[in-house]
């Protein structure tokens, strides 16, 4: 009878650790999700926010207009853009960054990471420095008597833009592959007659399919449902589905269409996260398939496929012997043979500079354009000053709004630190009915659009009179933010040795003693590192912020964001240049504790 009741005692334990984890998303996340879903059936009536609550479903229909259908392809189009160039320009840095020495590997990190973790509305103001008629893009055309190139406002403009801001998350999906690869094997293959191309092609880049599919799914994902950077590259005149949210909800107040195109949203990125994967699966990348009998052949299409690229291999790799072994012939033509590698080595590596250059490169734009004299933002700077600085002291609208979002990320970190803790320990040291369901619970804000997150909340909050307070802003924080701790705290969970803690109680420590002063000390990094990340996300969230606040309650982020949809004002560069500094302060804190090494998405 009493092991009986220890034993319901055990298995309530998940549930105790799980609950305020739960409060919150159920509050903060599920319930609007709902209440969204409802009131995308109603009719809404444009431009008076009034809504009939008949069940219809003409917001949906809708969408097979062509207008509407246009701005879904042209998304697809800016997010598939998006997801090549970043392939292209990301897969050489990956490279360089996997093939390094230890020390070279973690500057290039620093440099990868640093935009990452940078404010997205910072990120963008260098990105409009750069893009700009008169940036440094285009002054270095007018040196070649080449006519300026219109990035911005214009979908070129979006689709660079989102490739900067992006393509970090395709570097570290590719790298992290990368650097389970055995380079050996290239070798083999060079000394088996296969040239340095050929080995790439033929053994490298197939074993990095993993971390292309990952990366390039984040991109396609991310750029899809990207809202900050499409409204100020685009200025406002490129409609894509997230603008189409945001005019329906915040200008025209028709929140039925606003939902519905929300959900249009979801059911696209469902839909392609879907076909992605069955698309990449292993057996359909090496063209295996099952016979009923359970025999594996190679589907007719994907054997003319492999024939006609086998055949067109061996057509090179024959021309290419015959032309090497025709050159060792004459000394002139091995000199010139060796001249051409050396070039071609040479502008590889330029263009790996030039990479990485494209990454890093608008921040230290934005930190020296705020030193400027000029009261309009120019590249190169005019002048030295530190006037703008000084004057934020005088702006008060920009110091309320900094304590505001640094007041929010401080309470955040607070509570979303020991909430998520608590669910972490549930997920990585207990098993239940629905363990993958309830981690999957945790971890969907992640997934989902923040542009639906921040119109769903600004729903719910309406309903209960919250919008442009403190409160609304904090319960929509921590539904992202615990979901970040979630995250990295279970990862520090993963492999810990239990038999330390049994030792403990052994000793006759109690379950809490033992939380306190065993589990929490070895855990510390991954509490510290997790701390950080939800001090960041907090502080520089954006695109949900702009749904809901207003009033007094306006974020820093937000401030900056507004400001610029209106004109750049070279206050803004002070600004972003200290959220820059903070960024670069909490890189190298993580890379105290943790290490950048660990930084790889697969």
């Amino acid at each position: 009878m009493l092991s009986k009741i220890i034993h319901n005692k055990k298995k309530l334990i998940p549930a105790f650790l799980l609950s305020p984890g739960m409060i919150i998303l159920t509050i903060g996340f599920f319930i609007p999700l709902i209440m969204l879903f409802v009131v995308s059936f109603y009719q809404g009536v444009s431009g008076s926010g009034i809504m009939v609550k008949e069940v219809t479903l003409d917001n949906y229909i809708n969408f097979m207009d062509p207008y509407y259908a246009k701005i879904i392809f042209r998304t697809f189009k800016i997010a598939l853009l998006t997801s090549i160039l970043s392939l292209i320009l990301g897969y050489p840095v990956a490279m360089m960054i996997s093939k390094s020495s230890e020390k070279i590997k973690t500057i290039l990190l620093a440099v990868v990471l640093t935009p990452l973790l940078t404010n997205v509305v910072a990120r963008t103001l260098g990105l409009m420095i750069i893009l700009g008629k008169h940036g440094p893009i285009n002054q270095l055309l007018g040196l070649f008597n080449i006519a300026p190139i219109k990035f911005i406002p214009g979908e070129l403009g979006i689709v660079v833009g989102l490739t900067q801001v992006f393509m970090p998350y395709m570097i570290l999906s590719i790298s992290g592959i990368l650097g389970n690869i055995d380079f050996s094997l290239e070798e083999a293959a060079r000394d088996l007659g296969c040239s340095r191309m050929g080995a790439f092609w033929k053994v490298i880049f197939p074993l990095s399919m993993p971390g292309i599919v990952a990366g390039s799914l984040f991109v396609f994902l991310l750029s899809f449902s990207s809202f900050v950077t499409p409204r100020l590259l685009g200025g406002g005149k490129v409609m894509v589905i997230t603008m189409l949210i945001y005019q329906q909800a915040m200008q025209l107040i028709n929140w039925p269409f606003a939902a519905a195109a929300s959900f249009v949203l979801l059911f696209f990125s469902t839909i392609m996260i879907t076909l992605y994967s069955k698309a990449t699966m292993s057996k359909n990348v090496v063209g295996i398939t099952k016979n009923i009998d359970g025999k594996s052949k190679t589907s007719g299409v994907r054997l003319v496929k492999r024939k006609i690229g086998d055949g067109l291999y061996n057509w090179r790799a024959s021309i290419a012997r015959i032309i090497s072994r025709n050159a060792r012939k004459i000394k002139f033509a091995e000199s010139f043979e060796g001249f051409v590698q050396t070039i071609g080595k040479f502008l590889l590596r330029s263009w790996k500079v030039i990479i990485v250059l494209f990454i890093v490169l608008p921040l230290p734009l934005v930190i020296l354009s705020s030193f400027s004299e000029s009261s309009i933002i120019t590249f190169p700077p005019t002048g030295f000053s530190l006037r703008w600085y000084a004057g934020l002291l005088e702006r008060t609208e920009y110091v309320k709004s900094f304590f505001l979002s640094l007041k929010l990320a401080l309470i955040s970190v607070v509570i979303s630190l020991s909430v998520g803790t608590l669910a972490s320990l549930a997920l990585a040291r207990y098993d239940f009915r629905g363990k993958e369901l309830m981690r999957s619970i945790f971890l969907s804000p992640l997934s989902l659009p923040a542009v639906i997150v921040g119109i769903a909340l600004l729903r719910f909050l309406a309903y209960m009179q919250w919008v442009a307070t403190f409160q609304g802003l904090m319960v929509a924080h921590l539904v992202l933010t615990t979901a970040y701790v979630v995250r990295t705290v279970s990862a520090s969970l993963v492999g810990f040795d239990l038999s330390i803690e049994e030792a403990a109680r052994d000793l006759g420590a109690s379950a809490f003693y033992t939380l306190r002063k065993i589990t929490l000390p070895i855990i510390k990094p991954g509490l510290i590192v997790a701390g950080i990340f939800s001090f960041i996300v907090s502080f520089d969230e954006t695109t949900v912020s702009i749904f809901i606040t207003g009033g007094r309650t306006i974020t820093l982020p937000v401030r900056i964001f507004s400001q610029l949809e209106y004109g750049l004002d070279p206050t803004v560069t002070a600004v972003s240049s200290l959220l820059i500094l903070m960024s670069v302060t909490a890189l190298l804190l993580i890379g105290k504790v943790f290490g950048l090494e660990k930084f790889s998405i697969k």
